[in-house]
């Protein structure tokens, strides 16, 4: 950036000094304004709480796999324990519904809990 800058005076013409001249001058400002943000609109903390963030997000995926292998075993022993068919999902899906919120709302709509036709 500051070999551009710098090949942008040696030209010698007027055009390319000004254009020099207006980088030069964003810059700065950008510097100034990055200094602005990270001392008084407490950049250091944002930055701090962003890395802290990927940091769990990155842990998470790493130990996704053993702890969906974990759920798994844990819902096969409360399916065991409740005593509850395997294949009860199975039948839910084979209706014909892929249980979308917007289906299930049309469902609802149309087979009102309260409503029963005797």
């Amino acid at each position: 950036l500051l070999l551009g800058l710098s090949s942008l005076f040696m030209q010698k013409t007027v055009g390319f000094t000004v254009l020099g001249s207006f980088l030069v001058i964003g810059v700065v400002l950008g510097i100034a304004r990055f200094i602005w943000w990270w001392k008084k609109q407490e950049g250091l903390q944002k930055c701090l709480a962003c890395l802290d963030r990927r940091t769990d997000m990155n842990n998470t995926m790493k130990t996704l796999p053993e702890d969906m292998q974990f759920l798994k075993s844990k819902v096969a022993q409360l399916v065991e324990h409740t005593g509850l068919p395997e294949d009860e999902e199975a039948g839910d899906a084979q209706k014909g519904s892929d249980g979308t919120a917007e289906e299930v709302a049309a469902e609802n709509e149309e087979n009102p809990v309260g409503d029963k036709n005797e």
